[in-house]
């Protein structure tokens, strides 16, 4: 009778231990109550590559012709989370190359974003969020009627954007961002991005 009832007690044991296996493994996780930082392991949670299009507003040299639109724009980008909400994100990028008076306007740098997202009932790893931080850019301008040369600087950017979970890891991820650009002879425009591609979360 005693082995009878340790065995039924190993057994109801057995059924209790793999209940709360399933319940941890089916409940997504905790929110999280603790700040992470960037110096944290934790911390770095996504990479991805976008592409897309990007504006220049800038004006056009007088009898000159101009194409301040272009579709070969890019961005390689890695971030990560502060907490549920709040997050930062880093991207190296090519912000296009535009023809202006006969020659060639290029922006290409860096920028660092402040990033804040809620989740979207969407399938897995959706997501909607706004960008706001800053963006050191390099420009060169080669053309008849503009300042010609090189110039650098540190400048605003801000943005918005969303990702749609295809699984738990991958995402397609769509943004829009306005960059202040520092053009030779200080003279500042907007270049404003355009931009689909791929986010890998690390879980």
């Amino acid at each position: 009778m005693q082995c009878k009832l340790v065995a039924m007690s190993i057994a109801a044991l057995g059924v209790g231990f793999s209940s709360v296996a399933f319940s941890q493994q089916s409940n997504p996780p905790p929110a999280r109550d603790t700040l992470n930082m960037p110096y944290q392991s934790g911390f770095w949670g996504h990479a991805g590559l976008s592409v897309g299009r990007a504006k220049l507003h800038a004006d056009c040299p007088a009898g000159a012709s101009c194409d301040l639109r272009d579709n070969s724009a890019w961005r390689v980008f890695g971030g990560g989370k502060f907490n549920n909400i709040f997050g930062a994100e880093i991207g190296l990028m090519d912000l296009g190359d535009f023809e202006r008076g006969g020659g060639h306007t290029t922006a290409r740098g860096l920028d660092l974003a402040l990033v804040a997202g809620f989740p979207l009932p969407v399938g897995q790893n959706s997501s909607i969020f706004g960008k706001l931080g800053t963006s050191y850019i390099r420009t060169n301008v080669d053309g008849a009627g503009l300042r010609t040369g090189k110039e650098s600087g540190w400048g605003p950017r801000i943005g918005v954007g969303a990702q749609l979970g295809v699984t738990q890891n991958w995402a397609v991820r769509l943004d829009a961002d306005r960059y202040r650009v520092e053009f030779p002879g200080s003279n500042k425009q907007n270049i404003d991005t355009y931009m689909i591609g791929a986010q890998y979360s690390f879980r």
